[in-house]
């Protein structure tokens, strides 16, 4: 693991730990927030259960099991309901804040990393591959209004990772890992509209997009890296070293950054241009590889597995905001304000 770097003096600093004890075997996976409400959830793989957490502070509020293997949450405010993909059971539809199993739908074995459209009411889950003893996959399209697989997607791929939307194209891109490609696919038709081979991505996991400058940014592992691409053609823009086996991204704009997780640790990037980045901070994370950043309370929660110094536990770290790129982008939104 690369030494720390600016750990006690960049702009995420650790504010408190919930420990979770019970938890004794494997790790997390992904997050769901409910800002309205004040809650967070979190999968826990191998032990099967959702945990919910009070958002604002962390505090523990319940656990409940039924799981095979939960993976990525998606949560529906308006119907209080979470849609979970679930490697052996499919989609999993949890009543929030029960937590009790509504409804499973059936999809094909291995259901795993997934995206949630909330304008459309869509959520997209990948599926097959390895996990159903097959060289292809799939990529379920949910309706959460009424709970039924509307549309499948064949995909060329026996492992699809993170996936992410461009709604102002009516795109998806969806990163290959075992192909070290992106998958392009067109929503409106929901077919698969071209993969692009980008040079040099290795175990490509974690995604994130900005749609203002069209960038995609993919994180690969063995080495960690980062990756900036043009979401327009696929062309390679840049790379930086990041932190390895990374499982979690956010985008954080109005901050310009760049928040990476991994077992390795946490890589804080700062954008120094459109397509250029700067690790400004590293941070161990006690293994956790799972993230997600709350703009409005302006932290940022990882999850833990148990370790040989202490139980599992959601650790909650306060994001100083960057003066400079939140004048710039509130001078941008007053350009855009003006007749």
């Amino acid at each position: 693991m690369a030494a720390p770097l600016n750990a006690d003096s960049g702009p995420v600093q650790f504010l408190r730990s919930t420990p979770l004890p019970e938890i004794t075997e494997g790790g997390f996976d992904h997050f769901a927030v409910d800002k309205k409400d004040d809650r967070l959830l979190i999968m826990a793989e191998k032990h099967a259960t959702v945990e919910m957490f009070r958002l604002s502070d962390g505090a523990h509020l319940a656990s409940a099991g039924g799981f095979g293997l939960p993976h990525t949450p998606a949560y529906v405010a308006g119907q209080h309901q979470m849609f979970v993909s679930d490697d052996k059971l499919g989609c999993v539809v949890v009543d929030v804040p029960s937590l009790k199993i509504a409804r499973i739908i059936p999809l094909r074995q291995g259901a795993d990393e997934a995206v949630f459209d909330k304008k459309a009411g869509l959520f997209y889950i990948g599926n097959g591959g390895k996990k159903d003893k097959s060289d292809n996959s799939s990529i379920s399209v949910i309706d959460v209004k009424t709970y039924k697989e509307v549309a499948r997607i064949a995909i060329p791929s026996s492992n699809i990772e993170m996936m992410a939307i461009d709604h102002a194209r009516g795109l998806m891109f969806a990163n290959l890992r075992d192909k070290n490609q992106i998958a392009v696919i067109d929503l409106a038709t929901r077919t698969l509209k071209t993969i692009w081979t980008v040079p040099g991505l290795n175990l490509i996991t974690p995604m994130a997009y900005d749609g203002k400058t069209q960038r995609l940014f993919v994180i690969g592992r063995k080495p960690g890296k980062l990756s900036v691409i043009d979401a327009t053609n696929g062309t390679l823009l840049s790379t930086a070293g990041s932190v390895d086996t990374a499982d979690g991204i956010t985008w954080d704009g109005g901050n310009a950054r760049l928040y990476v997780s991994g077992s390795e640790g946490l890589s804080v990037f700062h954008r120094d241009d459109a397509d250029h980045f700067t690790e400004i901070q590293r941070i161990d994370t006690k293994t956790g590889k799972v993230s997600v950043y709350v703009d409005k309370l302006k932290q940022l929660y990882i999850a833990h597995a148990k370790t040989p110094d202490g139980p599992a536990a959601l650790d909650i770290y306060t994001v100083a905001p960057d003066p400079v790129a939140q004048a710039a982008a509130k001078a941008a939104a007053d350009a855009r304000k003006k007749p």
